[in-house]
């Protein structure tokens, strides 16, 4: 066995390795968003969920990989493009048709896309409206009538 034959064999191993690491990836993206409440069967119901997607994903990420990468190479090899050519450009068709059907697919469900991480802010933000100070019982001038609330206001306020 050539180093050659290694290469292409690893190359081409890596094709579905590439396709379900990326469907699982994409398959438990959301779920990080959940919020974790042991006491609710909704959430184990979520992680279920997520897991099965993952399960879900990382066979047809598997399968897609296999595909583009397999039926690029014998296309290119049909055309006359030497073997390590067409290995290397079926890996990065491969990679680029993977990256669009991950956007294809988190556009038409978007609860599998990973959250947001924002970045820190330098400076603090300054809240543009303004802060509104809590009204005090004992700013009102005069006291109640009542003589039980009248009580209750001078052991509070004085």
């Amino acid at each position: 066995m050539n180093p050659e034959s290694k290469f292409v064999w690893v190359v081409r191993i890596s094709w579905p390795l590439l396709g379900g690491a990326w469907g699982t990836v994409v398959g438990f993206g959301g779920y990080h968003r959940l919020t974790h409440n042991a006491d609710s069967f909704g959430t184990i119901f979520a992680h279920g969920f997520f897991i099965t997607t993952a399960i879900i994903g990382l066979f047809a990420g598997i399968t897609s990989g296999m595909l583009v990468g397999g039926l690029t190479e014998k296309l290119l090899r049909y055309f006359g493009v030497w073997v390590a050519g067409a290995v290397c450009v079926a890996t990065v068709v491969n990679a680029l048709v993977l990256w669009q059907l991950v956007g294809i697919f988190q556009n038409k469900y978007p609860g599998f896309r990973p959250p947001v991480i924002e970045p820190l802010a330098d400076k603090p933000q300054v809240s543009s409206t303004p802060k509104l100070q809590p009204v005090s019982p004992c700013a009102q001038p005069p006291p109640p009538e009542n003589s039980k609330e009248r009580a209750n206001w001078d052991a509070e306020c004085r």
